[in-house]
């Protein structure tokens, strides 16, 4: 996915090493249940693809405030995602509704 942040193009993916930040960041098991929550897992997205990046996450929340689309597309993103894994793993279960006995 790429992410327009002032001005500057970056590309991210959804990965393992999003998740472990988030994880380090909030000191809980990741679960997406408040607004919070999901404002720090899209900054731990940026981070864990971007490294090197200069963004405190009060920057990330300052440039949200002014480019409020931005938490959608990455929320549209994380759901799309999600639903790629979730698929994958009933799959490999042997649970894949679209195969027939």
């Amino acid at each position: 996915m790429e992410l327009t942040i002032k001005g500057k193009q970056y590309t991210i993916k959804y990965t393992l090493r999003a998740l472990f930040i988030y994880e380090q960041i909030t000191g809980k098991a990741f679960k997406l249940e408040t607004l919070t929550d999901q404002y720090l897992f899209s900054y731990s997205l940026i981070l864990a693809n971007i490294p090197d990046i200069d963004m405190s996450f009060d920057d990330f929340i300052s440039e949200c405030d002014i480019n409020p689309e931005l938490l959608i597309y990455i929320q549209k993103f994380v759901s799309k995602e999600a639903e790629k894994q979730a698929a994958f793993i009933k799959e490999l279960a042997g649970d894949d509704p679209k195969k027939k006995n």
